[in-house]
């Protein structure tokens, strides 16, 4: 798995107290130099917020929609690459070369994990008596899986351990069926499925070894899902996560990079609501994360630029993650 050490990995986070008021003063660059114009052209130091704009997944169109917008205004973006997906030669996603396109414009590079799995914790919805091969994990039908990955039942005092071999919907919703039957009793409502933690930190892992090479430091939670207890995981590898909650793209500042907000700003959103986000995060002088899947259908170039031109009307830096956190984090 490489030789990857939790403990080295970088903490410049946890020392950033004094950088990360920096914004509020307005004087928010990448040398920590008030007398320096920052941020899309702008003569005045910035004053008016900051975002991070970070596309998930690394579909090709990260570089024939999203690079071609940012190149226009000079700034950078951030991207998530499921390594596994890198590495397919499928050529609905970005290789290894293609990533690197991104980096080599200046483009944070952040991890997604290996197969895109869902780093949280689903209630079961039925009981689960001894014998019983199959278990009804809510929620989980939205949030991916895969036959094959190993998961665990627990009610916080018993943990078992199976393989999902197969998966379906009946009258009560989606269920797994796993590899060997239960051989103990579970409550509905006090019983969860999840991925064992040694399987989490192989993802991660082997996500930091295929993407080595763009020197990853942050994470992007897959489905836009993650809880307290993966964000203790993925905190031992990565100084940050984009996305521990959705719906709202503003955070204070000096803000907590394991305790963030993310919105998308073209799916799923009316773009109205964007700029009323982009008018606050001037107004109060918050960073922002905003999120896309350049892949569907709702994300065009044209859409980006609309969204970067507001940023430079409205006088909001845009800057990677990594970024923002070396000069906003709390300690």
């Amino acid at each position: 798995m490489g030789s990857f050490d939790p403990a080295m990995r970088r903490t410049i986070l946890r020392r950033a107290t004094v950088l990360g008021t920096a914004i509020v003063a307005g004087c928010l660059d990448s040398e920590g130099d008030a007398d320096e114009p920052v941020g899309n052209g702008a003569d005045d130091a910035v004053e008016n917020g900051a975002v991070t704009f970070v596309y998930d997944d690394g579909p090709v169109e990260d570089v024939e929609i999203a690079l071609p917008a940012h190149e226009k205004y000079d700034v950078p973006a951030s991207a998530g690459s499921v390594s596994n997906w890198m590495e397919s030669n499928d050529d609905q996603w970005l290789d290894t070369d293609g990533v690197a396109t991104l980096s080599d414009a200046g483009w944070e590079i952040a991890c997604h994990t290996a197969d895109h799995v869902a780093l949280t914790s689903f209630e079961l919805v039925e009981d689960v008596e001894p014998g019983d091969s199959r278990i009804y994990p809510e929620g989980r039908g939205q949030h991916g899986f895969v036959t094959g990955h190993p998961i665990e039942v627990t009610d916080g005092e018993t943990v078992l351990r199976r393989t999902i071999v197969a998966s379906d919907d009946d009258e009560i919703g989606r269920y797994f069926t796993l590899d060997e039957p239960i051989d103990e009793s579970f409550a509905a409502g006090e019983t969860v499925e999840r991925y064992p933690s040694d399987f989490v930190r192989q993802q991660l892992e082997t996500s930091i070894d295929a993407l080595s090479e763009f020197d990853p430091t942050t994470f992007l939670a897959p489905h836009n899902v993650i809880d307290d207890r993966h964000i203790d995981i993925v905190s031992d590898y990565y100084d940050g996560i984009f996305n521990v909650h959705s719906g709202d793209p503003a955070n204070e500042v000096p803000f907590d990079p394991f305790d963030t907000n993310r919105s998308y700003f073209a799916e799923r959103v009316d773009r109205n609501e964007v700029y009323d986000d982009l008018e606050r995060i001037a107004d109060e002088n918050l960073y922002g994360i905003l999120g896309a899947h350049t892949y569907r259908d709702a994300v065009t170039r044209e859409r980006i630029e609309e969204t970067l031109e507001w940023c430079a009307e409205l006088g909001i830096e845009v800057l990677t993650f990594e970024d923002a956190i070396s000069r906003n984090a709390v300690e």
